[in-house]
């Protein structure tokens, strides 16, 4: 239709006033003829117009409730995985304090002990000095025994080989005697 009305319009621009008369004729022939179509038509375009409209609204507006619900659920999981992880960590900080006063009490435990064989092996050290020094003054006192024995008997043996031996001028006289005994006459 548009095509005929452009063509009408050129014919009329030339012509005038008479063109323009003709053109209303025909657009009023043409309303009469097309007129009720044409208005369903637009009728019907209105209406789809205005439901795609609303159904486009609708949409959005679904899109709206989904995207707000969805961030709302995101939101929520987040905090849920924020909550978890601050157990988690709290959790994981009550077992390293945990296993550190374990550590703790076992160091102390160790030192103790330590403490207790250093204290052990100093009473065994001294137990096995004053031992080593009483046997040593045991020997000791042993050792001068058996010398002052030894002494003693070499000084007993020293007066008997002593009171045992003669003396030389004892010796010489009984001898002279013992030759003036033999021989009588040397003596003169």
């Amino acid at each position: 239709m548009q095509n005929k009305s452009k063509k009408t319009a050129r014919t009329n621009s030339g012509t005038g006033n008479v063109d323009n008369v003709e053109a209303d004729n025909v657009d009023k022939i043409r309303d009469i003829l097309f007129g009720n179509q044409m208005r369903e038509v637009e009728q019907r375009f209105a209406n789809l117009e205005k439901s795609l409209t609303n159904d486009l609204s609708a949409m959005r507006n679904e899109n709206a409730l989904q995207i707000e619900s969805l961030k709302t659920f995101i939101e929520s999981e987040i905090e849920i995985l924020g909550s978890k992880l601050a157990g988690e960590e709290q959790s994981r900080i009550e077992n390293a304090d945990e296993l550190d006063d374990k550590v703790k009490q076992q160091v102390k435990q160790i030192d103790k002990k330590i403490g207790e064989v250093v204290k052990s092996l100093d009473k065994n050290s001294r137990d096995i000095n004053q031992k080593i020094l009483k046997q040593s003054q045991d020997f000791s006192s042993e050792l001068s025994n058996q010398i002052g024995e030894a002494r003693d008997r070499m000084d007993g043996h020293r007066q008997e080989l002593s009171s045992a031996k003669v003396d030389k001028l004892v010796l010489a006289e009984m001898l002279n005697a013992l030759a003036l005994q033999v021989n009588p006459d040397d003596s003169k």
